[in-house]
Parts: structure tokens; C-alpha cells; sequence
């Protein structure tokens, strides 16, 4: 079911009373402290510095306000102490004349703030970003990368030079490139923004140009043009070790842990994450991607419209690593974040967590700085050259982007005030402390690199207490070809199992000696430690000979086991195809040990998927017999219904949409099924399921429908026609209108929670309940019903780009529909419904295909009687 996004409301003068209500309603059911007199904004800035709220040992001080600034959006210190300040005066309107301004301030009579207003460059549309570089400024400004300098010394930029072009400017004029950083390598990367384009460059119109899909970054000198891992919306740092964190905007912490460079070493890898997710959430809210929230406290009087984002971040940017300064001591090493829906900025602590990091709140139940102020936006840090933090407020009554607004509300806000208003501040501890040069980024591989070629060196680091320096270890193991070099790669996977992330390095540098790596690990590692099964599952996928795995594997076949098992799923799943001779006592260990109550979770899921190489004859009884598990057991659930598909896709369709099954399976397995059948070919099974009603029409999406409609089975084609037949606008306005009529019944939202359970689950997450595959649906409640019921009746009438549905095939016949959740030079990863995700190696795919419409099936109302209608709908409003 596709919803626009609709993250927050702001407030209206006409409907004060009932925020109010609210206000003191969603507190009590955050924790959040309100305060009970909040000033009337907007404050002047005398006013608003008294409205701050620090920490104890922090004091906040006025740099600069309007009329020497307005709108600042980005800061950036030059070399001599001169701030320059990006000020998005339009926004957030895309149809006005260009108001942007790139502006230098100064002081000239040493006071400490400053006095002077130099307009570098203006007339620009949204610039978001500014980096003081060589004399100049680098500014990003969709759909350009610019540089300005001043030739002549009056301040104002005669040189004009375009770095890149072709940038995308048709999404929200939030959410495009911005925050231009050096980083340790000394090449200036970009945050995309959540926006794409073809990047040129044009002083060299012979480059081809760059299909953007994430950040990039280029050097100064040449011009070169890259991408790099992650996908920052607004802000990008460095921490003092060189490692690079990005946002989101309910994510102030995300680690960039790994380049796909490494994980490119090993094509047969199937792995394509390279971000974690650090922020510790504590909000139970549904964002997207499975967490929860990350906890905040505004002193604000400043509300969201959806409970799940009430006393948590809903626009995280800016991230900043603190690498030193005139901040206390506490603070160093730490990672700010602005939020300006809350009027506020966060400190959290990193916390070693394997190979990356947990982020903390340095502070209990406050924040580091948090404004009484409603109108008190902190949009963007910098560390100014006496080391204190330096924060740009870009001051308006209103900081949501129109987009986010039903066009009824739109009509009705206040986008204009604050637009000529803005304030600059610092932050100061207020103990004096001795302020040095922040000393250049250390690079944490340095000392590592020599132990590709130092054996004791390497024994020393393979061993090290630190789970990060046994990370890079393995990284750098990889791409060493010494004889000891896979021994202690062995040892830290031994140790170390349980870290997808160390999996993923050591697993990265493997290519070519699986054998020899196998021979060491066997007895290194404890089949029975945490991840292990996982672990060897993975290293089965990286084989490329069955021969030379058979050989690896040695006493493996003769001593049948969970650990045996785990590597031929590994191969077989890569390479389908029906179990050798030689492995049937492996098969028959797994048959009597499926569904044996000692036999531990995760070796049961194991023999599952292993029997999947079985005959129907020898596999299915156990197979079946493990359908018989609990609930809970879903992992076991997925897993067998997957091999049965595997096993005999048409003969499965008839025990896992037997009748009335349907209605027993959860949401995940409902869709671990069908996408199981569909990608074994088990079609017929499929549409004679539909067609004897054990399986609703209404449960295949439009993609699903088009694989019968184009089937080269003639029969198969006309049975689905009669059963499917393509909806008309004609056919949408009308079911439009049934449904619209039932919304006049008095609802019951009770009873449309289960409907919600039933039908929307499988994508959709509601009061922590179902998969986070489609958009939020917290953020819906403030539309109308009538906006709610257009979307559920015709889902494919806007779809955000995030949310269009690929196929991908492989070479082996198997398809898989969902969103493009990850990729990497090695392999992509789709989240299908249900949460499921895919990982599909390059080398193993034919072709990935964008495809229209949405993963939600049209024609989810002819499942739902008129009152089903009306109480789902008024459970979505939240009544």
C-alpha cells in the first residue's frame, strides 16, 4: 500500500488550541518534558540566546543575526579565520527567481563577531553547501558543483567555474548534493542527497559521465569523478582515525565501515552492505528498514504529526565528529547532530561494537543544546579556528519542505517568515581550555599494512584484543598472497564468526584459495558458536569447483553434521543441482535430525535448506513434518517451505496453499511462499490455488500477474486471463467510488487492525506491527480519509522513486521482484515484502529490469467488504 511521506506538520495559528491539546497528549505518551510557558517566537536574538538550554559545563554565545545573515544553511572557516556562509534564501520554493547567496563575514575590529558582510556570489538558486578551498569557495548547488574566487581583492567572485554539472533537481530542494568535505585522501567528497543524476564535468567533455547513485567524491586537481560507499542526506564527517559517518534523517549516525573495493575482491561474495546503522533506538516508532528511534528531548514546544516520531529524531543532518577543541574534554571523540524540527543538537559517544561502532547519548534525558525557541532551526556544525563549534540557525517559522504537506495544508502554511531573518552561534565550554591545531587524520591501517608481508606481525594483529584491529587485519590479509597469510585469516574468522562484518573481510580476500582457507578453518572454529553456521554457509557460496570443495571438505562427509551441511547449502544454493551419491548420508542425517526437539534452531534451519538437493521422495516427509513447527519458528518455516519449492514447485503449491493454510501464515511467510514458488516456476500450482480460491486473487502484486500474462504456456496464459484481468481507469474510478460510500459507515478501527494484519503487513509497519518495505504509514494520520482511500484503491497513481520495484533474473531461470535495496560492484540486494531480502551476485545475474507500478497488488479492496473499508481506514487515521 503506497503512502506519500508526510513527516511533520507544522504548527497553524488557526488550530493553536488543538496542538496544544496534542502537544500535552503525545508528551505523556513519549516522556518528553514540555515546558509549560513557551516564548513567543518569533525571539529577538538577545531573547533567543536566553532561550537555549545547554549542558552544564557549555555556554552559547551570538556570532552574527540578521540583517548580516539570513537563511544560513552551511559554514565553512578559510585560512584566515574568515567565515563563509551558504544562505538558502529561497527555500523551500522552486518558483520564485534565484535568492541564494554565498556571503563572507568578517571581523575587523577584533571583538570576536563579526562585522563585515562581503556577498561573494549571488543569484543562486538553493546552495546548501560551501567549502572554503585555495582562495575560493566550492559550493553545491544542484544541478552544480561551482567555484568562486575573488581576482581582484574587493571580496566579490569574478571567477565562475562550473566543477560538475548534471546533478538532479527534480525531487525536494532538501534532499540534493550538498555538504563538500576534504577528506584524509585529500579528495573533496559529496553527500548525494538522496538524489541521483548523470554527473559531467565540463572542462572535460571526454569523460563519460557518472551514473550517481550514492555520494561521490572528486579530486581537486584533476577533476576526477568517483563514487564512494554510503548515501548521506544532509552531512558528512571524518573522525580523527579517518573514518567517514553519514545521516539520515532519523539516523544521526550512520559508519561507512567498509569500501566495496574490498568486498570486490571476491566476485563469488555475496554481500553488499557497506553502512551500519550505529544510533542506539529506544522510540518504538516503524521507520523504514527495520529500527526504532532514536530518543531526543526538545525544550521546544514544537510537535510532529506522528507518534512515531514524537521524542525522536525526524531530521538528523549535519553530523560532525568532534575532533578537539574549546569544548571540555568530554566531548572529544564525540558525534554532534543537528535536528531542527526539535530546535536542537545531540552529542553521542562511540562505543566499540565488533568492526564498527553503537552510538550512545552522551547525556541523560537532555540534550547538548536544545532551544525554547520554535523558530530556532540548527541546520549545520562547523569547528571554527579557535576551536569552538559553531552551528548556523536558519531561523523560520516553518522548516518542513512543502512536498511533505497534503495540498490543502500546503495552501494554508507560512513557508515566507524567517526567510530574511538567521543567526550564527558558537558553543564554548565555560572553563577555558587550551585550544591547538587539529592534527592531521591518522590512518588506522597504517600499522597494519606491513603485516601482509610480516608473518609475526601478523600473528601479533590476527590476535589482537581489539575486534576493529582484527577487522583490518583481515582486510589487509586479503590482499596478501603469503603462505601464513590464510592461517590467521582462519583464526580471526574463528574468533570472530559471529560479525557479519569480519565475515564479509575475511570472506573478501579468500578468491582463489577456498580450499587451503577451508583445510585451516576446520580445526579452528566451533560449529556451535554464534554464527559459525552462517559463516560456513557463506564460505560454501565462495566455492567455485564442486570438485575442489568435495576435496576440502575431507572427513566433513564421513563425520555427517550441521557443519557439513552449512557449506553445501552454501554451494548448492549458488549452484543448484540434486545431491551426489556420495552426499546421501549427509541427507539422511539431515532428514532424521530436521525436527528432532534437541537438534538446536539454527542447525534445524540448516537441514532444511539442505534438502533441498534431495528427491522429493527422500526430502518431502521430513520436510513436511517440519511445517508442523510453532509459529515462532519462522526462520524454520521459511526455510522448508523454500526447499519444498525448490524439491518440486507445483507438488509444494499444494501443501503450502492447501486449504485454509493461507489464512494461518504470517505475513513473512505468506510472501517467503509465493516468492518461492514464483522463482521455482511453480505457475500452475500458483493459479490453481487461485483458481479453487484457496489463495485470494488480490494476494499477487501487478508484477507477479505480468510473469502469467507473459508465459509461453498458452494454457497458462488464457487460465490467468480469465482470473486477472488488467484493470481499466474505468474499472479504479469505480471501485473509487464503492469504496468512498464506505466510508459513511461508522467504523469499528479495532477489526481494521486486523484487516491491516491480514492485508498490509506483509510491507507496511503500524503500531510494531508488520515489514518495513513501503512507506511509512505513522506519517498518514493527519491526511484526509479520502487521500488515504485513493492511495489503497490505486496504489501505482504515485510512486515515490524509492519505492519502484526491479526484477532481477539469474542465469539459472530464477526471478526475484522488490526494491533496490543495496549494490555493490560484487553483487545487489533486494528487500522484497515481508522484510525478505536477496542478494544476487553480478556474475550469477542476466539482467535487472526497473518495472512500473508498485510491489502492492491492485485490487486489495476485493478482498475487504465495505465495512472492512471503513475500519481499516479509520484504523490507519489512528481512531
Amino acid at each position: 500500500m503506497h503512502i506519500p511521506s508526510l513527516r511533520r506538520l507544522p504548527v497553524l495559528p488557526s488550530l493553536a488550541w488543538v496542538f496544544c491539546f496534542l502537544m500535552l497528549l503525545l508528551a505523556g505518551r513519549s516522556g518528553q518534558a514540555v515546558a509549560a510557558a513557551p516564548p513567543a517566537s518569533p525571539l529577538t536574538p538577545a531573547d533567543a540566546q536566553g532561550s537555549f538550554q545547554t549542558a552544564e559545563d557549555l555556554r552559547v554565545e551570538l556570532v552574527a543575526a540578521e540583517p548580516l545573515t539570513a537563511s544560513p544553511c552551511a559554514l565553512s572557516f578559510d585560512e584566515k579565520g574568515r567565515l563563509y556562509v551558504a544562505e538558502n534564501r529561497g527555500y523551500p520554493r522552486t518558483d520564485t527567481p534565484a535568492q541564494g547567496v554565498v556571503a563572507r563575514l568578517e571581523d575587523t575590529d577584533g571583538d570576536g563577531r563579526p562585522d563585515k558582510r562581503t556577498v561573494v556570489a549571488d543569484g543562486l538558486t538553493f546552495p546548501n553547501g560551501v567549502l572554503a578551498w585555495r582562495g575560493g569557495v566550492i559550493v553545491t548547488c544542484a544541478p552544480e558543483v561551482l567555484f568562486f574566487r575573488d581576482a581582484d581583492g574587493d571580496g566579490r567572485a569574478e571567477e565562475r567555474r562550473v566543477l560538475f554539472t548534471g546533478f538532479d533537481t527534480t525531487g525536494s530542494t532538501q534532499l540534493r548534493v550538498n555538504t563538500p568535505l576534504v577528506g584524509p585522501d585529500g579528495w573533496i567528497y559529496l553527500a548525494a542527497g538522496l538524489s541521483g543524476g548523470r554527473i559531467t564535468c565540463p572542462e572535460h567533455p571526454e569523460r563519460p559521465a557518472l551514473k550517481m547513485t550514492g555520494d561521490v567524491r572528486f579530486h581537486p586537481d584533476t577533476l576526477e569523478l568517483e563514487p564512494v560507499d554510503g548515501r548521506s542526506q544532509f552531512g558528512q564527517t571524518f573522525d580523527a582515525a579517518g573514518r567517514r559517518f553519514i545521516c539520515m534523517n532519523r539516523l544521526p549516525v550512520q559508519h561507512v565501515v567498509l569500501s566495496s573495493r574490498w568486498l570486490g575482491r571476491n566476485p563469488a561474495l555475496a554481500f553488499s552492505d557497506t553502512v551500519q546503522d550505529c544510533s542506539e533506538r529506544l522510540v518504538k516508532t516503524t521507520m523504514r528498514g527495520g529500527g526504532d528511534g532514536v530518543r531526543l528531548f526538545p525544550a521546544s514546544a514544537n510537535i510532529t504529526t506522528a507518534d512515531s516520531h514524537q521524542g525522536s529524531f525526524s531530521a538528523a543532518c549535519s553530523v560532525l565528529a568532534w575532533r578537539g577543541g574549546a569544548l571540555p574534554e568530554r566531548y572529544d571523540g564525540c558525534l554532534f547532530s543537528c535536528d531542527p524540527t526539535g530546535n536542537l543538537i545531540h552529542a553521542d559517544r562511540l562505543e566499540a561494537s565488533g568492526a564498527t561502532f553503537h552510538a550512545t547519548p552522551l547525556l541523560q534525558g537532555r540534550e547538548m543544546l536544545a532551544s525554547r525557541d520554535d523558530w530556532c532551526r540548527p541546520v549545520a556544525l562547523a569547528r571554527g579556528p579557535d576551536g569552538a563549534l559553531y552551528f548556523a540557525d536558519m531561523h523560520r517559522k516553518v522548516i518542513e519542505h512543502p512536498d511533505y504537506l497534503p495540498e490543502a495544508v500546503r495552501a494554508r502554511t507560512d513557508f515566507e517568515s524567517g526567510r530574511t531573518s538567521g543567526r550564527i552561534w558558537r558553543l564554548t565550554g565555560k572553563a577555558p581550555r587550551p585550544v591547538t591545531p587539529q592534527p592531521a587524520y591518522e590512518d588506522e591501517f597504517a600499522p597494519l599494512r606491513p603485516a601482509a608481508a610480516d608473518n609475526t606481525l601478523a600473528e601479533k594483529l590476527a590476535t589482537d584484543p581489539s575486534p576493529r584491529v582484527r577487522f583490518g587485519t583481515a582486510l589487509v590479509l586479503g590482499d596478501s598472497q603469503a603462505p601464513f597469510a590464510v592461517r590467521h585469516l582462519a583464526g580471526i574468522a574463528a574468533q570472530d564468526c559471529a560479525d557479519r562484518w569480519t565475515r564479509a573481510a575475511v570472506l573478501s580476500g579468500i578468491a582463489g584459495r577456498e580450499a587451503d582457507f577451508l583445510r585451516a578453518l576446520r580445526p579452528k572454529l566451533d560449529p556451535g558458536r554464534d554464527g559459525a553456521l552462517d559463516f560456513l554457509t557463506s564460505l560454501g557460496g565462495c566455492f567455485r569447483d564442486a570438485a575442489a570443495l568435495t576435496a576440502a571438505m575431507g572427513e566433513y562427509l564421513t563425520e555427517p553434521g550441521a557443519a557439513a551441511a552449512a557449506v553445501w547449502v552454501g554451494w548448492d544454493e549458488r549452484h543448484p543441482s540434486p545431491a551426489p551419491p556420495e552426499r546421501r548420508p549427509l541427507l539422511d542425517h539431515a532428514a532424521a535430525r530436521l525436527t528432532a526437539a534437541e537438534t538446536p534452531a539454527a542447525q534445524r534451519v540448516i537441514f532444511a535448506r539442505l534438502l533441498a538437493t534431495g528427491t522429493w521422495d527422500t526430502a518431502a516427509p521430513a520436510l513436511q513434518s517440519a511445517l508442523q513447527a510453532r509459529p515462532e519458528d519462522e526462520p524454520l518455516l521459511a526455510a522448508t517451505a523454500r526447499s519444498l519449492a525448490r524439491l518440486d514447485a507445483n507438488r509444494a503449491a499444494t501443501i503450502l496453499l492447501a486449504g485454509g493454510a493461507w489464512a494461518r501464515h504470517s505475513p513473512v511467510l505468506r510472501e517467503t511462499i509465493l516468492s518461492a514458488l514464483f522463482s521455482s516456476g511453480g505457475l500452475d500450482g500458483v493459479l490453481t490455488a487461485v483458481e479453487e480460491k484457496r489463495l485470494p486473487a488480490s494476494s499477487l502484486t501487478t508484477q507477479r500477474r505480468d510473469v502469467f500474462a507473459k508465459s509461453r504456456d498458452a494454457a497458462l496464459h488464457d487460465r490467468a486471463a480469465k482470473l486477472f484481468t488488467a484493470p481499466t481507469t474505468t474499472d479504479r474510478t469505480a471501485a473509487l467510488a464503492r469504496a468512498t460510500a464506505a466510508l459513511k459507515l461508522p467504523p469499528v478501527p479495532a477489526h481494521g487492525r486486523a484487516v491491516f494484519r491480514q492485508l498490509c503487513a506483509t510491507c507496511h509497519r503500524l503500531d510494531q506491527e508488520g515489514a518495513n518495505v513501503g512507506p511509512d504509514l505513522f506519517d498518514i494520520r493527519h491526511q484526509p480519509k479520502e487521500t488515504i482511500l485513493f492511495h489503497l484503491i490505486m496504489p501505482e497513481a504515485e510512486v515515490a522513486p524509492a519505492f519502484a520495484p526491479y526484477l532481477c533474473e539469474t542465469k539459472d531461470g530464477r526471478s526475484t521482484t522488490g526494491l533496490l535495496l543495496s549494490e555493490t560492484p560484487a553483487s545487489i540486494t533486494l528487500r522484497q515484502p515481508a522484510g525478505l531480502e536477496t542478494t544476487v551476485l553480478r556474475t550469477d545475474l542476466k539482467s535487472l529490469t526497473a518495472l512500473p507500478g508498485t510491489l502492492m497488488p491492485t485490487g486489495l479492496d476485493a478482498a475487504m467488504q465495505p465495512q472492512d473499508i471503513a475500519d481499516l481506514v479509520a484504523y490507519l487515521k489512528g481512531e
